[in-house]
C-alpha cells in the first residue's frame, strides 16, 4: 500500500523545507511558541518568517497584508515540498532518513516539527469537520469542546476497527470567540453536550500535552440550528411513535388544582412569579417545591428526576416553569430525558417556559402548555376560581329553584288546607246534626225507660220489703234455737250446777293428772271465785276394761 501523504511528509529531508513563518508557530497550544527559521511571539502560539509580525491569542499574525493571498502562498510552498520531497524519497536508503537509527535519533522538539510539518503538508489551510459535541468547558476567555463522531456506533468511531471512539480536542481562542458567540446569541442557541456542529479551523499540535488539536475559527450556525430541528422533530416522531407524546394529555385535568408540584430553580424570577400569582389568590394551595437547573448540560436530568420524585407526593399538578432567556437557555426543555419524563408522569403536567418563539418539546408533551410563569399560575388560579364560582352559581341556583318549590309546595299546602278546613266544617255540621238528632232520642228514650223502670222498681222493692221480712222471721227463730243450744255449753252454767275448772299458775287448763305433780300450786275456778291449793297427792284413775 502507498504511504500517505502525511507519512511521506514524516520521510523526507526536512533541509528541504522553506521556511514556513508563522505557519510553524501557529500549531501549537496556548502559550506555545512555533519554532522554525523565523520567532515567534504573542500571548498564545505564534510563529515568524519572512515577513511575520507579533501574533495574538494561539495564532500568529504572520505579517499577513492580505490573509487569502497568505493560504495561497502556503499552499504553493507545500507542493512544492512535496515535489521536492518526493524526489529525495526516490533517491534515498532507509537508513539516510532522520531518526532511522539511534545514531540519527532525534529530539523531542525535532519530532514535533516533524509532525507538525506533516501536518502542515496534510491540512495546507483550514479545514471543516462535524461532530457531536460530547463537553463544553470555558478558561479565561478561551472555549473548550471534546468532539467525536456523531453517527458513529456507541464506542466505535466512523470507519474505526477499534471499539474506542474517535475524539477531537478543540479550542476556540478568546479573540476568535466573540464573532462566533455572537452568532449563536442572534439566533439563542448555546453550545452543549449532544449538538452536532460543523467547525472550520487549523489542524496543529500541542507539544506540552503531546495532543493533537484543532483550533476553531469558525461555526456552520445554520447547519447546527438545522441539526437541532431535525433531532427535535425526530423526538417528536418518535414519542408519537411509542404513544407518549399525548400520554399526559390523556390523564383527567384535575378539576380543583390544590395540591401543587413545582420543578424550577429555587428563589429564581420565574419561581417567585409564579408563587405570587398563587399567594394572592387567598387561596390555600399546598406546593411542594423541587428545586433543580433549568439550564445548562446537567438540566435535563435535573429537571427528569425532581418530576419523578414529586410522583411520591401525589399531586393534584405538576408544575414546570422558567423565566425568559435565549433558544439556547431552553435547550433542556428540548430534551428527550425530560419529555419521557413528563409522558410517563401520573399527574398531569403543565409547562411555562417563558418563551414566545417556537414551542419545546416539553410543551408538545405536557397536559397543558403556557407563555410564562405567571400565566401558569394564573391558570391554576383561574381554575380554582372557576371550580368556587361555579358552586356558587349551582347554590344560588339550587336556592331559588328551592324557594320556588317552596312557595309552590306552600301555595298547595294553602289550597289544601282550605279544602280540608271546608271538608272539615261540612263534616262537623253534619255530625253536630246526627248527635242532635242522636241525642233527642237518647233523652225520649231514657225518659220512657226511666218510667218505666221507676214502676218495674215500686214493683220490686215491695217484693223485696216481703220477702226480707219473711227471710228476717226465719233467721231470728234461727238464731234463737242456736243461742238456747249455746247456752246449754257455757261453761258458766256448768259451775253453776257445781262444776269446777282446774288450771295451773300460768293460767293452763290442766285435763290430766299427768300435766301436774306433787307440790305443784294450782287454781280451781268455781261458779263465784277461785280456790289455790298445793297438790299433796296425785293418782290416775285406772279405766275400766
Amino acid at each position: 500500500m502507498a504511504p500517505s501523504r502525511a507519512s511521506q511528509a514524516l520521510q523526507f529531508d526536512f533541509s528541504v523545507l522553506p521556511a514556513a513563518g508563522g505557519e510553524a508557530g501557529r500549531e501549537a497550544g496556548d502559550g506555545d511558541a512555533g519554532r522554525g527559521p523565523g520567532t515567534g511571539a504573542g500571548d498564545g502560539d505564534a510563529g515568524s518568517g519572512p515577513g511575520a509580525g507579533a501574533g495574538g491569542g494561539e495564532r500568529a499574525s504572520e505579517g499577513e497584508p492580505a490573509g487569502a493571498a497568505n493560504k495561497v502562498e502556503v499552499a504553493r510552498r507545500s507542493a512544492v515540498v512535496m515535489a521536492k520531497s518526493g524526489a529525495a524519497v526516490a533517491g534515498r536508503s532507509q537508513t539516510d532518513w532522520p531518526g532511522a537509527s539511534a545514531d540519527a535519533a532525534l529530539t523531542v522538539a525535532q519530532f514535533y516539527d516533524r509532525v507538525k510539518a506533516a501536518l502542515r503538508l496534510e491540512f495546507p489551510t483550514e479545514v471543516w469537520v462535524t461532530g457531536e459535541i460530547r463537553k463544553v468547558s470555558v478558561s479565561k476567555g478561551n472555549h473548550y469542546l471534546e468532539l467525536a463522531d456523531h453517527d458513529a456506533e456507541p464506542g466505535r468511531a466512523r470507519g474505526a476497527t477499534s471499539t474506542t471512539t474517535a475524539m477531537l480536542d478543540v479550542a476556540c481562542w478568546s479573540r476568535d470567540w466573540p464573532a462566533i458567540g455572537a452568532e449563536l446569541a442572534s439566533v439563542g442557541v448555546e453550545l452543549s453536550a449532544g449538538l452536532v456542529v460543523k467547525i472550520r479551523g487549523r489542524v496543529g499540535v500541542w507539544d506540552g500535552a503531546a495532543r493533537l488539536r484543532f483550533s476553531m475559527t469558525a461555526l456552520d450556525v445554520e447547519a447546527l440550528l438545522g441539526g437541532i430541528a431535525a433531532a427535535r422533530r425526530k423526538l417528536l416522531v418518535t414519542l408519537e411513535q411509542e404513544g407518549l407524546l399525548e400520554a399526559n394529555r390523556r390523564l383527567g385535568r384535575p378539576l380543583v388544582p390544590m395540591r401543587i408540584g413545582l420543578v424550577t430553580s429555587a428563589a429564581s424570577e420565574a419561581h417567585r412569579d409564579f408563587v405570587g400569582q398563587l399567594e394572592r389568590s387567598g387561596f390555600s394551595f399546598d406546593l411542594r417545591l423541587e428545586s433543580c437547573l433549568v439550564q445548562g448540560v446537567e438540566a435535563p436530568a435535573q429537571i427528569a428526576a425532581a418530576i419523578v420524585r414529586l410522583q411520591e407526593f401525589g399531586p393534584d399538578l405538576i408544575v414546570l416553569v422558567r423565566g425568559g432567556g435565549g433558544r439556547g437557555d431552553l435547550a433542556a426543555f428540548d430534551s428527550e430525558e425530560v419529555a419521557r419524563a413528563i409522558a410517563a408522569s401520573s399527574y398531569p403536567v403543565w409547562t411555562g417556559i417563558g418563551h414566545t418563539g417556537d414551542r419545546s418539546v416539553a410543551d408538545e408533551v405536557s397536559q397543558r402548555a403556557l407563555i410564562t410563569p405567571t400565566a401558569c399560575g394564573e391558570a391554576i388560579v383561574t381554575a380554582v376560581a372557576s371550580y368556587l364560582e361555579g358552586i356558587d352559581v349551582a347554590a344560588r341556583a339550587i336556592a331559588a329553584r328551592g324557594r320556588a318549590e317552596l312557595d309552590l309546595a306552600l301555595g298547595r299546602v294553602e289550597e289544601a288546607r282550605s279544602r280540608l278546613t271546608a271538608a272539615s266544617r261540612h263534616q262537623l255540621d253534619r255530625a253536630t246534626s246526627s248527635l242532635l238528632l242522636a241525642s233527642s232520642r237518647a233523652v225520649h228514650s231514657a225518659v220512657v225507660g226511666l218510667e218505666r223502670n221507676r214502676a218495674s222498681l215500686s214493683g220490686r222493692s215491695r217484693d223485696l220489703a216481703r220477702i226480707c221480712r219473711y227471710a228476717l222471721s226465719e233467721k231470728e227463730q234461727s238464731l234463737s234455737h242456736v243461742r238456747t243450744v249455746l247456752e246449754g255449753f257455757d261453761p258458766k252454767r256448768q259451775l253453776a250446777r257445781g262444776w269446777s275448772l282446774t288450771k295451773a299458775v300460768d293460767g293452763r287448763v290442766l285435763r290430766s293428772v299427768a300435766e301436774v305433780s306433787t307440790g305443784e300450786a294450782i287454781l280451781t275456778v268455781l261458779a263465784d271465785g277461785t280456790v289455790a291449793s298445793n297438790v299433796e297427792n296425785v293418782s290416775r284413775v285406772e279405766e275400766s276394761a
